[in-house]
């Protein structure tokens, strides 16, 4: 997970802010209290609440390494929090799987998508949608049978394989 503060102290990025359900609030690393302050939404759609405490934040002796806000540090939580860390605490118990599928399924799908700009299919009902999917893996993997044999050793194989089917 990737975290900030603005200052790049990394002892008061946002995972280091404890949250208290029973009292819907934030501790930070100097001990204080941040309460809710407001709900922030995006196009009437909310995403979470934003907590802080401006006046804690005044006195702190540790505000500079915080935040660089006048006002103080503001903590966002999203509303979906407590199942995007329970999917973290998923992740992390199964580190060695998840690192191996991000390297044997997830690979393919990234290159496809981004750096060959396939982000939307230029098709439409399952039967073109499919063929469309099936012509770019077909187009990844010659890619990377090419990139990992080599052209001559790709046509050797071939010549070999034709003259064992023609017997």
């Amino acid at each position: 997970m990737t975290y900030s503060n603005g200052t790049g102290d990394r002892d008061f990025y946002p995972d280091r802010f404890s949250y208290d359900p029973d009292n819907d609030c934030y501790c930070c690393p100097a001990s204080h209290k941040l309460s809710y302050y407001r709900t922030r939404k995006k196009h009437d759609k909310i995403l979470g609440d934003d907590y802080r405490n401006s006046k804690a934040c005044q006195n702190c002796p540790v505000k500079s390494r915080c935040t660089r806000a006048k006002r103080g540090r503001t903590v966002f939580r999203h509303r979906s929090q407590d199942f995007l860390d329970r999917i973290d605490q998923e992740t992390q118990k199964n580190l060695a799987t998840y690192k191996l599928r991000q390297m044997i399924v997830e690979h393919p799908f990234g290159t496809i998508k981004r750096a060959w700009g396939a982000s939307y299919f230029l098709t439409r009902r399952k039967v073109s949608v499919s063929a469309e999917v099936a012509l770019s893996f077909l187009a990844y993997n010659l890619k990377r049978v090419i990139n990992i044999l080599g052209t001559e050793e790709i046509l050797r194989r071939l010549r070999q394989n034709k003259k064992a089917i023609l017997v």
